[in-house]
């Protein structure tokens, strides 16, 4: 819960943390990421306001992170597939032993949260990090089994069903409620097997989709590869992407909230079913309240996200989905007033933890995708018309990558990006003038022969 103190009893607060920290041999932290890009460079910065300097375990070893002058040290994992789990886990294993004490271990996103559940018996020997039970874990981290898991502990979720495969689905199309959308069990089943299903469906995010009719709901379920655990289908609540609202916390041991916030969506990528890329922290005390009450129902530990979106025609909340990760909601809360990153390190490392009130209205900004999800979509359906746009960048705002503080990984993220284009640009150019100098004969194959070499 959040706790409020006197000017005077923050300052003795914080004389015991350096104290502490001064007498203390430092922790590592350790950031498991496995993409390349900015989640784990949101929990290096966030650990960084508080002067906690970063390890940074990663399958990409330019990941912007580990140019962040909060990071000591990048350790290169193995590639990420199913087969090389086990090397991966013995490479973290062998990064704490040679630092020669437990390390805090963060975990940034789906893939690399599986593996720690995965692996916990062996990784808790040897890393500092709080999950929730296994079977609670399960139920939540799978989207199909958190439905019936949510029904039994009375959260709010919207009307969903969980079907084998889309011969299941067709038998039951009577009790489907549209407008609906259909999530795999797991983020990682939406990873494609082959070039065409990439073309069909495009990256998770894009494959979140609304409909409003059986024929479109059932031809993309057939078209859907077969996984274990099936899929969902779940009525979709219409809105903005400003009706999505998040509760962020961290419980301990005995799930008691030692910090927590609200936050709002202001704009996603792709728009109204992809990841955030305009955020903002705003108050709503019933909505903290309710929170803290379903997550200690479930005897939750740990760090946590709540989604939840405006249902209209019962005006209330709804449950969406919960996530027990670091994502880069902690990044803004610690810009508003509550660290949870480093309210983790500090519980994890035994020093004593408090939370005090937060600030409303702090923005964070990842502005490559915010304009990304202006031109796909937000420019087209008018919701954000182009003044209005406009407007909203020059509110003061906090930025994902960009800070005046440590400027070193955006000036590297920049590079990467003029890279990649360029060489894409430079292939385009090539390959068009290529096709313009094959002749075609009328009859027969290609005439490579007329293709001059400079």
């Amino acid at each position: 819960m959040m706790l409020t103190a006197k000017q005077s009893e923050a300052r003795g607060v914080r004389d015991t943390f350096e104290i502490f920290r001064k007498e203390q041999e430092p922790v590592p932290a350790v950031i498991l990421s496995f993409d390349g890009f900015a989640e784990a460079y949101d929990i290096v910065r966030s650990l960084g306001k508080q002067n906690i300097y970063s390890i940074v375990a990663s399958c990409q070893k330019n990941n912007i992170a580990s140019y962040s002058r909060f990071c000591n040290h990048i350790e290169v994992l193995p590639s990420v597939t199913g087969a090389n789990d086990v090397q991966i886990v013995e490479t973290l294993v062998n990064l704490s032993k040679s630092l020669n004490v437990r390390p805090v271990l963060f975990y940034v996103s789906d893939p690399e949260l599986a593996l720690v559940g995965k692996f916990r018996e062996t990784l808790e020997q040897y890393y500092r990090f709080l999950l929730p039970d296994d079977d609670t874990l399960e139920k939540v981290f799978n989207k199909v089994h958190f439905i019936d898991f949510a029904h039994r502990h009375n959260f709010p979720v919207p009307v969903a069903r969980r079907f084998e495969n889309s011969d299941e689905l067709n038998s039951h199309l009577s009790e489907i409620t549209f407008p609906c959308i259909v999530k795999p069990a797991f983020s990682s089943d939406w990873v494609w097997d082959t070039e065409e299903q990439r073309e069909k469906f495009g990256k998770y995010k894009e494959a979140l989709r609304r409909f409003t009719s059986i024929e479109t709901l059932v031809e993309f379920c057939a078209s859907l590869p077969q996984r274990p655990g099936g899929f969902l289908v779940q009525s979709y609540l219409d809105g903005r992407d400003d009706t999505i609202t998040s509760f962020h916390g961290y419980f301990d041991e005995d799930s008691f909230c030692l910090g927590s916030f609200i936050g709002q969506k202001i704009r996603t990528y792709p728009p109204h079913t992809g990841g955030s890329v305009y955020i903002r922290t705003i108050h709503d005390y019933r909505l903290e309240r309710n929170s803290i009450e379903y997550l200690q129902r479930i005897r939750f530990r740990g760090v946590v996200k709540i989604d939840y979106k405006w249902d209209a025609s019962r005006e209330e909340y709804k449950m969406l989905e919960i996530n027990p990760r670091y994502n880069l909601w902690e990044l803004l809360g610690s810009f508003a007033g509550v660290n949870l990153a480093a309210l983790a390190y500090r519980h994890q490392t035994g020093v004593p933890t408090f939370s005090y009130e937060y600030d409303a209205d702090v923005r964070l900004l990842f502005l490559k995708q915010d304009l990304r999800a202006y031109l796909s979509g937000y420019r087209k359906n008018r919701e954000w018309p182009f003044v209005r746009y406009c407007f909203s960048l020059v509110r003061k705002t906090h930025y994902r990558i960009l800070s005046g503080e440590d400027p070193l990984p955006f000036a590297v993220a920049c590079a990467f990006f003029v890279r990649r284009n360029l060489g894409r640009l430079f292939r385009a150019i090539f390959s068009e003038q290529i096709a313009r100098r094959v002749t075609l004969p009328q009859d027969g194959p290609l005439n490579f022969s007329s293709v001059k070499h400079s």
